[in-house]
């Protein structure tokens, strides 16, 4: 048989042309093919979860894929290991209860007498009452730290943007540590503005009209978001507007500014509030030192966050010397983004030998930028852990709080007012609210207002405080076992001495429960309170007259029918006067004693006797005001 390449050599040998040919080509081995449906499906698995792995990597390199995870995971462990209920947390767990129990109300009765939860903010506790208000700050924040991230990554002078995005990150997560929710909100929606106009995309940046209008209509809703849910975040938007405008982007700069002016103009004159924020001279040194660190190091070419530095400085000084409701709180722009800032410039600095370090330009340039660096970070890192020290309440705010409240039932408190003395944590701000009206709160512009004898060196004394108990017709004080707060620490011994006006009724290891003897009425006779509730006030009327009561006038206060209808104010009919047939009210002014401000009480004009039902809706026109014809 004959072949073409034989088996085996012949015994004589062959030549070289036969041993070529009898040498083997190896085989080619190829992978191991699947077995069955099983395996295939495994190979299968194995190469997605490679892919998705390899992509999430991907994504994690990214800017703003990095802050967003950062930001989500930092705020989660922050519900779950650091969220309390005390400090700023507590007001705001107060605001999103009462906007959740009464979404129609205007106008709490349950702080200070009297508050519009306007004046707090517009839109936050409604949207904290659907959401909750940790979900709310868990949202915000993360949000907050993508759209950061965006604004470095579409800067073209932002060398390297991660570590900026990173840092933003952090410092909106020590907001949120905080417990600065709304202005969390505000923040959110204040640099989705900012992020309209820096960051658009390109493709949509055209001379079209639909292209120009829609981009401005997006940044002006957006800035008024922001300023409704945080006046304060508003203000902020309010710098950039200003440094656009002084660099002649002034559509921009129209975008940005216009909107946040309407908002606070038209919250002014429907929902009225005074009051002023304390600032020392202490509270100026960092936030100057930040805003002129990022005005001296920034390139010359930043020129809006250069002008918008300036502004900030120049604000912050006029805020101190000047003031007004925003006092410290100018300080939350420095503190959460001044350090984003520095980082940012950071790598556009070659750093320079040690010996330049002071010597040249270029080297001081560079030794400011490390120091300022290194102070917002400390200084952001020290305000975050002392609220954290100094606000989360004792466990006896949760644990031992209902003998305080069925006591309080039992005393039928709810026909006045009760003084709770307040603790560092703010903590009877929200536990307390839902249960009686409070003669304080935790407000400190609202408080300093209305009650400025607990501010005065000298002011607060036995008699005064007395005063002070019945203006605003307290019928219990309450003393928990807490450290006071620092408005409250003279009213803490004084309660530690005799006081003649007060008896001590009740007390347990956490609580100490006063009764003002013969205590001011809310209402003066011929009307008797049935209750006293955060968002209706019941009296019931023995004969008909005007009735003084001591809630602060609001023009969003009106008459309800048994059925929650409002009542309509009276209007004459054919050029007659109008008659008064179902009441209606009007305010009266009193001088306050020494020491403390002038009062607006409200005025009810009784027609006839009965029970009448005080309360603020939502509604326009207004409340349920007495003609001027009837005005006396």
């Amino acid at each position: 048989m004959t072949t073409v390449d034989p088996t085996r050599a012949d015994e004589s040998g062959g030549s070289e042309e036969s041993t070529a040919a009898r040498i083997r080509v190896p085989t080619q081995r190829w992978p191991d093919e699947p077995t069955g449906p099983a395996e295939a499906e495994r190979e299968s698995g194995r190469a997605a979860s490679g892919g998705l792995l390899q992509r999430a990597r991907t994504a994690l390199r990214h800017p703003v894929c990095a802050s967003l995870a950062a930001a989500a995971l930092l705020h989660l462990l922050w519900v779950a290991l650091l969220a309390n209920s005390g400090g700023d947390l507590a007001a705001q767990d107060a605001w999103a209860e009462f906007a959740l129990q009464h979404p129609d109300s205007a106008y709490n009765l349950a702080w200070y007498g009297g508050m519009h939860p306007v004046s707090y903010s517009v839109i936050s506790p409604y949207l904290m009452a659907v959401l909750g208000v940790r979900s709310t700050m868990v949202i915000a924040g993360t949000l907050s730290a993508g759209l950061l991230a965006l604004l470095l990554v579409r800067s073209r002078a932002v060398r390297r943007p991660l570590w900026p995005a990173l840092y933003g990150a952090f410092a909106l997560t020590c907001n949120a540590i905080s417990g600065r929710v709304t202005f969390g909100l505000g923040a959110m929606f204040g640099l989705a503005a900012v992020a309209v106009i820096f960051a658009w995309p390109r493709r949509w940046r055209s001379r079209h009209w639909h292209h120009k209008t829609g981009r401005f209509i997006l940044a002006a809703l957006l800035a008024a978001l922001s300023t409704m849910s945080s006046p304060v975040a508003g203000l902020f938007v309010g710098v950039v507007a200003a440094g656009l405008w002084l660099t002649k982007r002034r559509p921009a700069a129209y975008a940005l500014g216009i909107t946040p002016a309407l908002v606070v103009g038209l919250s002014a004159w429907l929902f009225p509030f005074s009051g002023e924020q304390p600032m020392g001279i202490g509270s100026v040194i960092l936030p100057f030192i930040t805003g002129a660190a990022v005005l001296m190091c920034v390139p010359r070419t930043w020129s809006t966050v250069r002008v918008g530095a300036g502004l900030y400085c120049f604000g912050v000084v006029l805020t101190w010397v000047i003031p007004s409701q925003i006092g410290t709180n100018i300080s939350r722009l420095g503190m959460i983004f001044g350090g984003v800032v520095l980082i940012a410039v950071l790598p556009a600095l070659r750093k320079p030998p040690r010996a330049e370090l002071r010597s040249t330009p270029a080297g001081r340039r560079w030794t400011v930028l490390v120091l300022a660096l290194a102070t917002v970070t400390v200084w952001q890192g020290v305000k975050t852990a002392d609220d954290v020290i100094h606000t989360t309440p004792s466990a006896s705010w949760a644990r031992e709080l209902a003998p305080l409240v069925d006591r309080l039932k039992r005393e039928k408190a709810d026909r006045g007012r009760v003084e709770v003395v307040p603790v560092r944590s703010h903590r009877e701000s929200s536990a307390l609210a839902p249960y009686v009206n409070l003669a304080r709160g935790w407000n400190r512009q609202r408080d300093l207002d209305r009650n400025p004898i607990f501010y005065g060196e000298d002011t607060l004394t036995p008699a005064s405080y007395h005063e002070w108990l019945k203006r605003w017709a307290v019928h219990y004080v309450v003393l928990p076992a807490d450290d006071p707060d620092t408005a409250a620490e003279q009213e803490a011994k004084l309660l530690g001495t005799e006081l003649p006006y007060l008896r001590q009724v009740w007390s347990d290891a956490n609580w100490k429960l006063y009764e003002v003897k013969d205590p001011t009425q809310i209402a003066d006779p011929p009307a008797t309170v049935q209750r006293a509730g955060a968002d209706q006030l019941v009296l019931s009327v023995r004969s008909k007259g005007p009735v003084l009561i001591r809630i602060p006038y609001s023009p969003w206060l009106g008459l309800v029918d048994n059925d929650g209808h409002s009542v309509r104010a009276p209007k004459g009919e054919d050029d007659q006067l109008p008659v008064n047939r179902e009441g209606c009210l009007t305010k009266q002014t009193e001088g306050g004693e020494e020491g403390q401000p002038e009062d607006e009480w409200t005025v009810l004009h009784a027609p006839r006797a009965g029970v009448y039902r005080i309360t603020g809706k939502y509604q326009l026109p207004r409340g349920t005001p007495c003609p001027d014809e009837m005005v006396p």
